[in-house]
């Protein structure tokens, strides 16, 4: 019976000698697939956004190179996620063949850079990603069309939210300013959890000056917003931002 028990106990701690490492593994392979992704979203929304300034900018600015690589530094939101998990940094993407304005007036943006896939045993592993964004470059209009629409049909900038429109895009009402906070603070100061991340838990949170919502997540979706640009027109009867309109 003794026999018995010892084989039972030596198999048990084989086995266990065996799985646990393997369970590690796929854990940390997990791990770095799920940051690898994070990093190419946090890159793509950059991206769109540098795209988005490039074409309002286009009729001044023709540096096809630097101006993205400023801007797109400016936009990315996790810079301490994209310098573990990009090779070179930030300095490691390209942007070479970008085009500042096309023969049909868009601004096309390249982005070229590598992932470093950080799985256990295999560290030498990348993964190449390429974006091009397209977006019509805002060179003005021509004398009959700006004859066809009145004086006050100007171009604004609105959200997704619509709540009011702005006249312009730095306008800081556009900007959002996310502090780190405590829950416990953020709780007891009238704010309530995010739609989004607000099911996850921890004691640090973030907050905007503008919003009521506490988010756990400082890459989450709630905390950025997308911009367009629009004539006033279109905005549905909105009243203007009091920051940056008369």
């Amino acid at each position: 019976m003794k026999n018995n028990l010892s084989n039972n106990r030596g198999s048990v701690v084989v086995e266990a000698t065996l799985i646990i490492p393997l369970f590690l593994f796929a854990m940390l392979t997990i791990y770095a697939m799920c940051q690898c992704k994070l990093a190419e979203e946090i890159i793509y929304e950059a991206a769109a956004e540098t795209v988005e300034y490039m074409a309002e900018y286009s009729y001044i600015s023709n540096n096809t190179l630097l101006l993205p690589q400023f801007k797109m530094q400016e936009y990315i939101d996790d810079e301490e996620l994209v310098e573990k998990y990009v090779s070179g940094g930030i300095g490691g993407i390209s942007y070479l063949g970008t085009v500042s304005r096309d023969e049909e007036d868009y601004v096309v943006l390249r982005v070229n850079y590598s992932l470093k896939i950080d799985i256990p045993l295999m560290p030498n592993l990348s993964k190449k990603r390429y974006i091009v964004m397209r977006q019509r470059a805002y060179i003005g209009e021509s004398d009959d069309a700006k004859s066809e629409r009145t004086d006050n049909d100007r171009y604004v900038y609105v959200t997704d939210n619509r709540d009011v429109y702005h006249d312009s895009r730095s306008c800081t009402h556009l900007s959002l300013s996310v502090h780190t906070s405590s829950d416990t603070y953020a709780r007891a100061n009238g704010y309530t959890p995010c739609e989004f991340c607000g099911a996850q838990s921890g004691e640090q949170v973030y907050i905007t000056d503008d919003g009521r919502r506490y988010h756990f997540n400082r890459n989450c979706s709630g905390l950025k917003r997308t911009i367009y640009r629009v004539r006033l027109s279109e905005t549905g009867g909105l009243g203007g931002c009091q920051r940056c309109t008369n």
